[in-house]
């Protein structure tokens, strides 16, 4: 239960007839003030309107200093700027006592003890509002429960216009209140009535105020008991995060630069293709003379093939880590396979640009230390591919050590120049290069080759032929397991082997 004061004055008249020997006298007053902060030291306390419900507050007990009850709340309203409530002291020695403090000026404050119900903190914890609340009792009390500034600016700011006329002889009604408080002590030590005691922690109204007084150095002498993580393991379960890890998914850079993967239809596991190999220059040539027979030569279509592959992986997975896994193993073990066929297909198709393809560029890789070689190698390649295709080569895959070497060459800028105005570009945020208008690509498979190596081509001269990939699964209920496999069908499709320019170095 917390506890909060306010200090308005109220209204008591004393019962002297004897129409209800049991009550000795009848009061009115404003139990809680609405709307006004009460600073506890770590944190300010108010009540919104309406934060206590007027059938929960009739019937309950009036006390004194919280601790025996001296009486009943028998009426109660909300006003605009607080809760008001009517009260009778009951006829015991504890009630006439309170009531003849009363009566002397010496208690004319209302402290409320309650029970949050719904309470709305701001951002730094600093202040709080109850917007309801359950009303445990009433008390009489005859001091401040805190002697702040802030509560004598709380009553200063609540006061009406008639109560701050009269504010100026306080200090006298305190002397004789005390003197009077004084004085029912002496007739309570004489028929040896003894008080209960009072727990010295009575004097803090919350846990906050307690706290502060011991910053303070007020109760350095009371030692808490350390309540640490360590002593509670059962309350902290270990932070796991449901990202996997590790799973570095390049690309098919090599398949993705030459347009992607291209369909080799929907049957058979060898794929064919015609091509022509002749020299176009032998086949037509001028008329000698009239009526003379004109060239004829044989014009033949070559087959070219390829070989469907099966690339494929599979797994037996329990029931278990299959519904019970967090972060999913399902989807972290297919995010592998697919990465890993990725791969594995990409590294087949670099291989095969460079070990089929015809075609040849020699380059001093060592000489060049401004790129300027290798912009005129990968020139004059694109015009091989064109020779062969009829069309300029559309990209530049190259080994790291290539790559890398770009970035070093005077003759490469940033990509905030455009390839219009130098002679190629290198952004190391991006990791994308050109030259001459060509993207390069690096294509870590060429590592595999012959070092400082480049293919220059186009989608006209070599392609990947793929069906797939695919997921298959099937359950295996006997076992509580599922077989799940991930495979497709691949080769590559060299269509004119003399398109592919390999720039080697010498």
């Amino acid at each position: 239960m917390k506890t909060t004061s306010t200090f308005d004055h109220f209204t008591f008249d004393t019962r002297e007839d004897t129409a209800n020997p049991d009550v000795v006298g009848v009061g009115y007053g404003r139990a809680v003030p609405y709307g006004v902060e009460t600073d506890l030291g770590a944190l300010r306390e108010s009540f919104a309107p309406d934060a206590f419900s007027i059938e929960d507050v009739i019937g309950k007990p009036l006390a004194y200093r919280h601790g025996e009850p001296i009486g009943v709340i028998t009426g109660a309203v909300n006003e605009a700027d607080g809760l008001y409530i009517d009260f009778n002291v009951a006829n015991t020695a504890l009630g006439r006592d309170a009531a003849t403090l009363i009566r002397t000026g010496s208690s004319k404050g209302l402290s409320v003890g309650f029970n949050p119900v719904r309470s709305v903190y701001n951002k730094a914890k600093t202040s709080v509002v109850h917007t309801a609340a359950a009303l445990a009792e009433v008390s009489l009390t005859h001091q401040p429960a805190y002697s702040t500034a802030g509560v004598s600016t709380m009553r200063e700011e609540n006061m009406s216009v008639e109560t701050i006329e009269e504010a100026t002889p306080v200090a006298l009604i305190d002397i004789e209140a005390r003197e009077a408080i004084a004085e029912v002590r002496r007739e309570m030590t004489s028929v040896m009535h003894v008080a209960d005691p009072v727990h010295p922690l009575a004097q803090y109204r919350s846990f906050g105020e307690y706290r502060w007084a011991v910053w303070n150095g007020k109760e350095e002498a009371r030692a808490l008991f350390d309540q640490v993580t360590g002593d509670n393991p059962g309350l902290f379960p270990p932070v796991w995060m449901n990202e996997i890890r590790g799973i570095v998914d390049l690309g098919r850079r090599a398949i993705t630069a030459l347009s992607g993967p291209m369909s080799p239809g929907d049957s058979g596991m060898t794929v064919n293709w015609p091509y022509y190999t002749g020299n176009l220059l032998n086949i037509i040539e001028a008329q000698a003379n009239e009526k003379d027979e004109v060239n004829s030569v044989q014009i033949s279509f070559l087959k070219g093939t390829a070989d469907l592959e099966t690339y494929a992986a599979g797994s037996d997975i329990s029931f278990q880590l299959l519904q019970r896994s967090s972060p999913s193993y399902l989807d972290g073990h297919n995010r592998v396979m697919l990465a890993s066929y990725a791969q594995v297909t990409d590294r087949k198709f670099t291989n095969d640009l460079w070990n089929l393809g015809d075609g040849d560029q020699a380059y001093d890789f060592a000489a060049d230390t401004t790129g300027s070689a290798f912009r005129e190698a990968v020139f004059s390649a694109s015009v091989s591919v064109e020779d062969a295709t009829g069309m300029p080569a559309s990209v530049v895959l190259v080994s790291s050590d290539v790559f890398r070497a770009i970035g070093g060459w005077s003759s490469f800028f940033p990509s905030v120049y455009t390839v219009q105005n130098v002679s190629g570009t290198a952004d190391a945020a991006t990791l994308r290069v050109n030259v001459s208008g060509l993207n390069v690509v690096r294509a870590p498979w060429l590592d595999t080759n012959a070092a400082y190596n480049a293919i220059v081509t186009n989608a006209m001269a070599a392609r990947w032929l793929e069906a797939g990939p695919s997921l298959v699964a099937s359950d295996n209920v006997a076992q509580l397991g599922r077989d799940v496999s991930l495979y497709g069908y691949g080769a590559s499709a060299m269509f004119i082997p003399s398109g592919v320019i390999r720039v080697y170095d010498i």
